[in-house]
């Protein structure tokens, strides 16, 4: 299998939006209807770096077009309530595009036919995002929604939100997915050059970089990043208090 290590990088990046842009028009999800011909929606699932999120979003807003991230509140690799972290997802609303809600359903252990607690827990994470970034919050996309089989849930709205996975969108758009940090069906290049009606294209900020890697070394960066930070966020509090930091 050919993971085209090359297709991940910032350079490429930059080329398909600029690919996509002169073949489509962008289109946020609050803009689907029965007459979209020649659009794209165009979304990001936030899942390990908001640092990557900013830079792909600076990259779109200097191509003039705007996409949609979806933030998890349950990451395990960032907080949304860090300072760092929250002015960042600030900024990538300055530059013009949407947030959605990244919703996991296994955090807090739903089925697909437990139809009232999903409701009430997407709910509250839809208004905890809104209250936090004090913007509208008209998506959401599940996490990992193979499990307990939410692929499988069609619905088109649910409290208030736009399901990205609904019957609607799976048939009338034609879709291309990263996950993993590989074309998990077809080559994103090609598809665009498709030029099908429209598409609907998910991509994971963390495996785009400024060079080559394999997706294991992608998600290494992360977490290195991470840790890196930390310990200078540690050390530097130490500093200011001019407390003794003791090795």
């Amino acid at each position: 299998m050919n993971y085209y290590y090359s297709d991940f990088t910032e350079e490429n990046y930059q080329k398909l939006i600029l690919l996509a842009k002169k073949l489509y028009n962008f289109i946020a999800y609050q803009d689907i209807n029965d007459e979209n011909e020649n659009v794209v929606l165009w979304r990001h699932d936030v899942d390990f770096s908001m640092h990557r999120a900013l830079k792909l979003a600076k990259i779109e807003n200097e191509a003039k077009v705007a996409t949609t991230y979806f933030f998890h509140i349950h990451s395990f690799m960032y907080n949304l309530l860090e300072e760092e972290i929250y002015k960042i997802g600030k900024e990538i609303i300055s530059l013009g595009h949407n947030i959605g809600l990244h919703f996991e359903p296994a955090f807090y252990d739903l089925n697909v036919n437990e139809i009232d607690r999903f409701y009430k827990w997407l709910s509250y994470e839809k208004h905890m995002l809104e209250d936090l970034f004090e913007t509208n919050v008209l998506a959401f996309s599940f996490h990992n929604p193979d499990v307990g089989n939410w692929v499988s849930y069609d619905e088109h709205i649910s409290c208030g939100m736009i399901n990205t996975y609904s019957a609607v969108i799976k048939e009338n758009f034609v879709y291309c997915s990263d996950s993993n940090g590989y074309w998990r069906y077809n080559r994103l290049e090609d598809v665009i050059n498709n030029r099908e009606k429209n598409l609907h294209i998910l991509t994971h900020p963390e495996w785009w970089v400024p060079n080559e890697m394999s997706p294991r070394s992608r998600v290494q960066r992360c977490i290195d990043g991470r840790k890196e930070k930390t310990s200078y966020l540690y050390d530097s509090a130490l500093e200011k208090l001019n407390r003794i930091n003791v090795e």
